[in-house]
């Protein structure tokens, strides 16, 4: 048995450590990481999306209720950050400077795993493709929670990895970390639900048997991640308006529209609940599924287009307002699912499948950040009404040029599908060595578990085709690329030498 004070070993077989640090391929793939890290910064110019408004509206009402409180359907950990860093004088400008310093941490942060989970120059190569890829850094400008939501995640799955490479103490440290990192990300998208949970499991099967001390560490992170999100998750935020009452339910009712419809006994459900307004609600779900057909592919129709449609309300409602309209949502989703269930089953197989395929997506790779000039004004009204117009300044600046790769974009969809591709392959191949190599199976088994708890409730609920919601994972396919690259090179090799240990002299 191994003595507590002895450190596990990695991949190589060689105590974990961030040995070969100092060879010369090492220290150029370090070099090289640090220069894609500080060429790629930009202006802090901040940048207003379709969601700004609803997150800058919460963010207020955040400071000044005192409390987790959401509006237009948002979650509330994105908010509270921003209420945060409002009450200590800071404005917009500040909120995208904390956002690019939380995006280089997370690049160290990764490289640094990489490096000790791999030992091994190779392995910082999918994580400098990272440092360099258009889709995840034009979120450090967006004012939204994209990037924090991948910080947070994607600190958690490094935490549980290097987790399996160090001592006792140290893996019952980075252990409880990792659980209270997941939980941070749930409460910055309710969809990463699963998270967290995921995050104990595997934490359960790295820790294993251990002293009652170091167990009792861990007990008290699961008890304080749980915690943290019945306060600051949707559980325990307060909904200030009509579109936060009924976000989750009108949501899996909108996004599986085309299972409602194709349901008699959810038509029938509808007819019940909307009683004389039954043939007005009918004509607008009709109307919503018809509006932009080929906007979501995969899905088959537009969903938002039934999500902020307003009227609807109204006529699902009857004359109990938003808890009529939550509850009549709610029944005639549930009602499709059980009346078509081989319907949702195989939308959510779809969704899965192109979440697997675009893992690493082409997205973003136009030369500047796209910005919601419709919302400027939204968000220049609510800082004007909250006492905040000195702070408009912040929202003055152009267009900000991502840069690097952005500038090649036919390369960059080349590239990055390849790189997709090959995470897909290592999934694979995960599959097929999984009992052969254990160590092997027991660290690529921690980034897939993560990477499907990210996404596993995005495909059930909402939908793939924007591929944004992949983006966070991202950070976690470099991750499995190394892993998979280290292991890949010592399976050739150990194939390679074997006929000639067994050759006789």
């Amino acid at each position: 048995m191994r003595s507590d004070r002895e450190a596990p070993t990695c991949m190589t077989g060689r105590p974990a450590s961030l040995g070969g640090v100092r060879s010369p391929w090492a220290i150029l793939a370090w070099a090289a990481l640090l220069v894609a890290i500080v060429v790629s910064f930009r202006p802090a110019v901040p940048v207003v999306w379709g969601d700004t408004p609803p997150f800058v509206e919460s963010a207020f009402r955040t400071l000044e209720t005192g409390r987790p409180t959401v509006a237009g359907g948002r979650d509330p950990g994105y908010p509270t950050f921003l209420a945060v860093t409002f009450a200590f004088g800071g404005g917009l400008r500040t909120i995208v400077y904390l956002q690019q310093a939380a995006w280089a941490v997370l690049m160290l942060a990764i490289a640094a795993t990489a490096q000790v989970v791999t030992r091994n120059a190779g392995g910082l190569v999918p994580i400098i493709l990272v440092a360099t890829y258009p889709g995840l850094l034009l979120f450090r400008n967006v004012l939204t929670a994209e990037l924090l939501f991948a910080v947070f995640l994607n600190l958690a799955v490094a935490g549980l990895l290097v987790a399996t490479c160090v001592g006792k103490t140290a893996r019952c440290w980075l252990v409880a970390t990792a659980i209270l990192c997941a939980a941070v990300a749930a409460c910055l998208r309710s969809q990463g639900l699963l998270i967290p949970i995921a995050a104990v499991l595997l934490a359960a099967g790295i820790v294993g048997r251990d002293t009652p001390v170091r167990v009792t560490v861990i007990a008290i992170s699961v008890a304080a991640a749980f915690a943290l999100l019945a306060a600051g998750s949707r559980f325990g935020a307060s909904n200030s308006d009509q579109a936060s009452a009924v976000f989750v339910s009108k949501t899996l009712f909108c996004n599986h529209l085309n299972i409602v419809l194709g349901s008699d006994a959810a038509r029938r459900e509808l007819a019940l609940v909307a009683g004389d307004r039954a043939d007005a609600a009918m004509a607008r779900l009709t109307a919503d599924f018809a509006a932009e057909p080929g906007r979501w592919p995969v899905l088959g129709f537009f969903g938002d287009a039934c999500l902020f449609d307003a009227a609807l309300d109204r006529d699902v409602a009857g004359d109990n307002g938003n808890v009529g309209a939550t509850a009549a949502y709610w029944r005639i989703f549930l009602t499709a699912v059980r009346d078509r269930p081989l319907a949702y089953a195989g939308k959510f197989v779809r969704q899965m499948a192109y979440g697997a395929s675009v893992a690493w997506p082409p997205y973003g790779l136009a030369p500047v950040i796209p910005v919601s000039t419709d919302d400027v004004p939204h968000v220049s009204d609510i800082l004007t009404r909250h006492g905040w117009a000195s702070r408009l300044i912040d929202l003055r600046g152009g267009p900000v040029q991502i840069g690097l790769l952005s500038d090649f974009p036919s390369v960059s969809a080349y590239l990055f599908r390849a790189l997709s591709t090959v995470f897909v392959i290592a999934i694979v191949f995960w599959t097929v060595t999984a009992a052969r190599r254990s160590n092997f199976a027991t660290r690529a088994g921690i980034v897939i578990a993560m990477w499907a708890a990210s996404i596993v409730p995005a495909a059930a609920a909402h939908t793939l085709d924007v591929v944004r919601y992949l983006i966070p994972a991202v950070p976690m396919v470099g991750l499995m690329l190394s892993l998979f690259a280290r292991e890949l090179t010592e399976t050739i090799m150990a194939d390679h030498l074997s006929p000639a240990i067994k050759r006789p002299r």
